[in-house]
């Protein structure tokens, strides 16, 4: 076998391997029930996002602030 020069061909030639890895192959096995198709939702889930969570939370007390400044500038 010729010499790999880089860790990209190194990568392929290990991905082209017939066999592969026992433990790749053991960990599909378990990882995938028999003979259950998979049911897919057409919408992704997005995860819970804290920054946008704490920018709107920002933006409510922003705006509720505003409110209250221009009612109180009104009453005096």
């Amino acid at each position: 076998m010729a010499e790999l020069t880089n860790i990209t061909d190194r990568i392929s030639h290990l991905r082209d391997r017939k066999g592969g890895s026992a433990v790749l192959q053991q960990e599909d096995r378990q990882s995938r029930p028999p003979n259950k198709p998979r049911k897919r939702s057409l919408e992704r889930r997005f995860a819970t996002d804290y920054f946008m969570m704490f920018v709107y939370a920002l933006l409510a007390v922003a705006v509720f602030t505003q409110f209250v400044l221009i009612a109180w500038l009104d009453i005096v």
